[in-house]
């Protein structure tokens, strides 16, 4: 397969990086929109469970900022050609942490919640949590071993 890049490998990642934050940006805006019109809608009713509609989504959505101003720190770190560090690692790993906590609420909320309106996503975000936790774990390993290779040269 051909890359779209002429063999710029930190250009390559840039435009990921870039396209990650747009898409996180994309997703905080849509639930901030979510749940301004379930405001809206139960606003005109005196409910007694708005605070158990509206606590999920808003954990997801605080999850999202979180993770999308984590993702510009770490594109930011791109930027400044400083790909393969511990701090991107713990970034990496941060995120992870982050969407498999939001992933463990949500559960909670579905199963000890009475609200029938609430989705069944929770294990989504558990099996890309650990995913992305995966995925730091591995890079904390490429970061030692370009540790150790430059400690060799």
């Amino acid at each position: 397969m051909k890359s779209l890049f002429s063999k710029d490998p930190k250009q390559e990642l840039e435009v990921v990086m870039t396209c990650l934050m747009f898409i996180c940006f994309c997703c905080l805006l849509i639930s901030f929109i979510q749940n301004a019109m379930l405001c809206f809608d139960l606003g005109k009713d005196d409910t007694d469970d708005f605070l158990w509609i509206m606590l999920p989504q808003s954990v997801t959505l605080l999850a999202m900022a979180v993770c999308s101003i984590l993702i510009f720190c770490l594109l930011r770190n791109v930027k400044r050609k400083e790909v393969f560090t511990k701090e991107n690692s713990t970034l990496i790993v941060a995120i992870g942490g982050i969407v498999e906590l939001n992933g463990l609420l949500q559960g909670f909320f579905g199963t000890f919640v009475s609200v029938s309106n609430l989705r069944q996503t929770y294990l989504i975000y558990i099996l890309l949590g650990v995913f992305i936790l995966f995925i730091g774990c591995v890079f904390k390993i490429g970061v030692r071993m370009k540790e150790e290779q430059e400690l060799t040269i």
